[in-house]
């Protein structure tokens, strides 16, 4: 029983309370409380936690319900929340492609366990697996997840992403690839010669003569190419600066009159149908799914097609070759070649025809000199041509007794 001359116990106001040893705080949030374990059962740690959570409360930054869900779940939303017409349909894509490695790591931890250490971890594992690159992509794809329950903010600046060098592609570059003319010419009669890769066949044949990206191609509609004036508008790119009329050389013009004919032939007669018409066949997402093609919508992706092609040209390739190691250097030219790489191939013949640094970024629609460089590969042959061409003196042999040579 509490004595009347007891002086009244003194109220502990460092806004801290345990539960089974483990120290717990409240914020006033919206105008409602709502409570916080600091994870650890040390009364200093705690009220450290406290005040960093109190900063980031007056930073905005405070772990909001999302923080609370199954890393699963909050996938799941964000992915939902990211489609078109919101983003593209190729980002869509992208999203579902980066999240499921990290669905299998994280699974269904809750967002807020999700600190530095267990990123770090993240990356290390999958290092082992893929490129830096494409961890550095996934990463890009969780801190969208984190940064929507406003968690990434207590990582970002202990998670650093993996080094990325110049040299993650056979041929020594990571940007990509320029093929030679005798190993461009079997890639494209391989292409030819199944009817199924006529899509891929025609795409890189158009890519190759006039240095449009993939998405560039599926974007086009058929307004946008013009061949009474041999020229395509390009008005849908990656950049801005992606926006650019390419006039027609003869390839381009061939594989371009084709590629007008075979979307005629599915349905392609509006200006504004697409110039590569979607497959409704290959939507296997879509319950009682139909045969033919929408015109009113763009092909998503000949990833198939090429990859068949470029394993069966590298067969080609090495065929008639009987020793291992030739053959593995008759394969290499071909193996993980990229349809980018043909946008690559492109330029570098661009600056080998000695056009201007204006010129080809006119063409390929880059943003400076520098990303320009970056993409064009001046080939060996090319080079020792260069090189021949500089004249200058070559001693004459002048026979020298063999007692009078250096020893």
């Amino acid at each position: 029983m509490k004595r009347s001359d007891e002086p009244p116990k003194q109220r502990d106001t460092d806004g801290l309370h345990r539960r089974r040893g483990v120290w717990y705080f409240c914020l006033n949030i919206a105008g409602a409380r709502r409570f916080f374990s600091t994870r650890t059962t040390n009364y200093q740690e705690a009220r450290k936690a406290r005040s960093a959570a109190e900063d980031a409360q007056e930073k905005g930054q405070l772990p909001n319900d999302f923080a609370k869900w199954p890393f699963s779940k909050l996938v799941a939303y964000m992915r939902e929340k990211r489609q078109p017409p919101v983003v593209s349909e190729g980002t869509a894509r992208i999203d579902k492609e980066r999240s499921v490695p990290l669905l299998k790591h994280f699974g269904d931890e809750r967002v807020s366990r999700i600190d530095a250490p267990a990123i770090s971890n993240y990356q290390l594992v999958r290092a082992k697996l893929v490129s830096p690159r494409t961890v550095n992509l996934e990463l890009e794809f969780l801190r969208c997840v984190l940064k929507e329950a406003k968690v990434w903010e207590r990582v970002v600046h202990d998670v650093k992403p993996l080094p990325e060098n110049n040299t993650d592609n056979e041929n020594g570059s990571r940007l990509g690839r320029a093929l030679d003319d005798a190993q461009e010419q079997l890639l494209f009669r391989t292409a030819r010669s199944k009817p199924e890769w006529d899509a891929a066949f025609l795409a890189a044949l158009a890519a190759a003569n006039t240095t449009m990206r993939g998405c560039e191609l599926k974007g086009l509609r058929l307004r946008h190419v013009n061949l009474m004036e041999r020229e395509v508008n390009i008005r849908r790119s990656k950049t801005k600066k992606g926006n650019r009329d390419i006039p027609f050389n003869d390839g381009a013009m061939w594989a371009f009159a084709r590629l007008v004919e075979r979307a005629n032939a599915l349905g392609s007669v509006q200006p504004d149908h697409f110039l590569f018409p979607r497959c409704l066949s290959r939507n296997t997402k879509v319950p009682n799914r139909q045969a033919g093609y929408d015109p009113t919508k763009p092909q998503k992706t000949w990833r198939s097609a090429w990859r068949s092609l470029v394993k069966e040209t590298a067969r080609r390739a090495a065929e008639s070759i009987t020793d291992e190691r030739e053959r593995q250097k008759a394969m290499a030219p071909f193996v993980g070649l990229r349809f980018h790489d043909l946008r690559h191939l492109a330029i570098t013949k661009l600056a080998e025809s000695l056009a201007s640094d204006q010129t080809i970024m006119s063409i390929a629609g880059h943003m400076d000199r520098k990303m320009m460089e970056l993409y064009s590969h001046i080939r060996d042959d090319v080079k020792q041509k260069a090189v021949d061409a500089i004249r200058s003196y070559v001693p004459e042999e002048i026979p020298v007794p063999a007692t009078q040579r250096v020893q």
